[in-house]
């Protein structure tokens, strides 16, 4: 139950396999949608339950009370605990949905955090086949592979992160299933509030740097997310605005810079884009190292939205949304529309625009603000910069 539970509301990645003539959008608009709120957590608990008493009843058992309890409370723990830990990342959720619609970031931890897994090692040994301990670790091993591939973790996160695993992995091989639950529960809660604690740390620098390098700017949000495995490193959007200048700084801010300065994080390594960013007019220091900045004009954000139906849509998703001309979308990514022509312009997502994910959270914006295109169902969810969307300040 805990199992099925704590994956259920990721059933509303099934939108995604619909396919969409802007790319991703479908999935951008209904993933983490009604099934990532409360209402929708608790339904799923409930089904839940009410397969497993079926399939108790089929199998001719008799639960007591206690035992009915105890399930019930698991199918309701588990899926609410996979919302809560949605919410501690930069995508966002919106919990409270139908009676608040707008998005929550925590900006908290990595979306996939390789120390909830070595907080996972003392229960090792007591997965019962072999073939299931040789999974945990290949898992691992190939979570380890992937962030080196990526460029997400270092040689030395690695090696720490392999050898923990292994010394909590020793240690409770000795403990009683009982005591590795225990210590494995404590362990996570450490990683939660490390990462916890490191992020408001973070977003209280973020804004000092706002207000001490661009104090003509208005900050309007602050996109941060932790290094995997390291609360010390944080990958920082910084949205500003200034009349009508929206301008959206990409930097790597590191919490000890004695112990790691910000340009040895593994963040601060270069990665394309597909926004052209230009130099930011500030200058790096050890907690601090500027990757580049996008400026554009907030009228041309509002004219797009007002001209084209998936644009507006995406705005519906975006946090940190650029806009990119067609001269300057690169055509790989990008290629000519099935009429021929190609995209307008490219919308999308600083969040996601380095490296192997950009281009799966874009949107290309009609060539022809009249040409023909059926809208999608409206997703109920409020922009996150609907403050882009009005007049200038």
């Amino acid at each position: 139950m805990a199992l099925v539970g704590s994956n259920s509301p990721d059933l509303d990645l099934l939108v995604g396999l619909r396919g969409s003539s802007a790319g991703n959008l479908d999935y951008m608009l209904w993933h983490r949608g009604y099934t990532h709120t409360v209402l929708g957590c608790v339904t799923l608990a409930l089904l839940l339950y009410a397969a497993t008493e079926l399939i108790l009843r089929l199998r001719h058992l008799a639960p007591s009370r206690e035992d009915r309890l105890l399930l019930f409370g698991t199918a309701v723990l588990a899926t609410e605990l996979h919302l809560a830990m949605d919410y501690l990342n930069s995508y966002g959720v919106h919990p409270f949905w139908p009676v608040d619609n707008r998005w929550r970031y925590g900006d908290r931890v990595f979306i996939v955090e390789p120390l909830f897994w070595a907080a996972a090692a003392p229960l090792w040994w007591r997965l019962r086949k072999p073939a299931s301990r040789l999974a945990f670790v290949l898992a691992v091993v190939g979570m380890m592979a992937a962030g080196l591939a990526t460029r997400m973790l270092s040689g030395l996160s690695c090696l720490a992160l392999g050898a923990g695993f292994l010394l909590l992995a020793a240690v409770g091989a000795r403990w009683s299933p009982v005591s590795a639950a225990r210590s494995s529960v404590v362990l996570a809660l450490a990683v939660t509030f490390a990462f916890v604690l490191g992020g408001s740390e973070a977003a209280q620098r973020t804004e000092l740097i706002a207000e001490t390098e661009f104090p003509n700017d208005r900050l309007l949000d602050h996109v941060l997310t932790p290094q995997p495995a390291n609360p010390l490193c944080w990958d920082l959007w910084l949205l500003e605005t200034r009349g009508d200048r929206y301008v959206a700084r990409h930097a790597v801010l590191s919490l000890d810079p004695a112990w790691l300065d910000a340009n040895g994080c593994a963040w601060s390594r270069p990665e394309p884009h597909t926004a052209p960013l230009a130099a930011v007019a500030a200058s790096d220091s050890p907690d601090v190292h500027w990757l580049g900045e996008i400026v554009l004009p907030r009228s041309s954000l509002q004219e797009v939205v007002a001209a084209d139906c998936d644009a507006a849509a995406f705005l519906l998703f975006a946090r940190a949304p650029f806009l990119v001309p067609r001269e300057l979308a690169p055509r790989d990514l990008h290629p000519s529309k099935p009429n021929g022509a190609g995209p307008g312009a490219v919308l999308g997502d600083l969040r996601f625009d380095r490296g192997r994910e950009r281009n799966s959270f874009e949107v290309p914006v009609a060539n022809d603000a009249l040409e023909a295109r059926t809208c999608r169902r409206a997703a109920p969810w409020i922009a996150p910069r609907a403050d882009l969307l009005g007049p200038p300040d």
